[in-house]
């Protein structure tokens, strides 16, 4: 028989629990899957897509969440799944019922008012990263430098703006990207400038006669010299009751991804908007811009402006490129 001394038996304990952290974080393993995204991993197995972030630092392994290749294994978060399983059970309370000097205990469901779920669309954060297309760009300041002397600067950074008006305490602003042209890639027409929102940034003084600004929300890099513009309160969109497939057609004219290639669950960018009838929440096919234009995916509208839209791609069942079509 094995005797533990009291380091040995502390040693042993200690080792125990080590070999159960990873059941005691997570509730399993998943293996990717061609096709597979963030996204709709988080969807299956934790029962909401916005909560693919939390899936992505589960996994510090994956060094890019668009960057997810088949055979490759995920933590799920047990915290996260366990709290979801909590959030769809009822309570059963405990009554007692007399019966002839008796009581025994009944259980009794409690009533319960369904509270109205909303179906967003996406997240305010996807929202805003993915912008819009405008004729031209109208900024009202700029950043201009860091206290702490960064280049890259993400949220709790402070930095040093400068704006075309005075500006107070708590006043927020959004940075944008620099503005990139778009050109139709069918016609060659020039189409405008896509804006995308980097962050908020929210103004809490002066510093030696320069304006101080806390990064408050980062949803990309920012740097020196982007640009600042008013915030405005944004929600994220919500689906329609009842679901639109207009008779538009159209093409896909820019995409999110940097290499001009997508796959389910990233944005495009249509040559359609507002003024041809198209509404948040439309849904549409993707077919090749080449003969004989097969089947590429669905997508759905997350936001309008006159002439263009910025749409999900919902569904990919091979790559969508600029120039192809949209339709129904």
């Amino acid at each position: 028989m094995k005797i533990y001394t009291s380091n040995n038996l502390f040693r042993f304990l200690v080792i125990s629990v080590l070999a159960l952290f990873p059941a005691i974080l997570f509730a399993g393993e998943y293996i990717i899957k061609k096709g597979d995204t963030l996204w709709d991993i988080s969807e299956e197995k934790m029962r909401d897509p916005f909560l693919w972030k939390k899936l992505w630092k589960a996994n510090p392994h994956i060094k890019n969440p668009d960057l997810i290749f088949p055979g490759q294994k995920l933590n799920i978060p047990r915290d996260v799944v366990e709290n979801k399983k909590e959030g769809i059970q009822e309570e059963i309370g405990v009554v007692p019922k007399k019966t002839e000097g008796n009581i025994i205990p009944v259980k009794v469901m409690p009533k319960t008012i369904p509270a109205q779920k909303k179906n967003y669309l996406t997240s305010k954060e996807i929202l805003l990263q993915g912008g819009y297309i405008s004729d031209d760009v109208k900024s009202i300041g700029k950043i201009y430098g860091s206290s702490q002397k960064k280049t890259l600067l993400g949220r709790g950074d402070y930095v040093c703006i400068e704006t075309e008006k005075p500006t107070h305490i708590n006043d927020k602003f959004y940075i944008l990207n620099q503005p990139e042209k778009v050109i139709h890639p069918v016609t060659e027409d020039h189409i405008g400038y896509l804006i995308r929102i980097k962050g908020i940034i929210e103004v809490v003084g002066e510093d030696n006669g320069n304006k101080k600004a806390l990064v408050i929300e980062s949803y990309n890099e920012i740097t020196i010299d982007d640009m600042l513009i008013t915030f405005y309160p944004v929600e994220s969109p919500i689906e329609p009751d009842k679901q639109r497939r207009p008779a538009v057609t159209g093409y896909i004219i820019k995409l999110w991804d940097k290499y001009n290639m997508s796959s389910a669950g990233s944005i495009v960018y249509l040559d359609k908007g507002a003024l041809d009838g198209i509404e948040i929440g439309d849904m549409f096919n993707v077919f090749s811009s080449e003969k004989p234009h097969i089947p590429l995916g669905t997508i759905q509208v997350i936001t309008t402006k006159d002439k263009t839209s910025v749409a999900l791609l919902k569904k990919a069942f091979s790559e969508v490129k600029a120039g192809d079509l949209f339709r129904n």
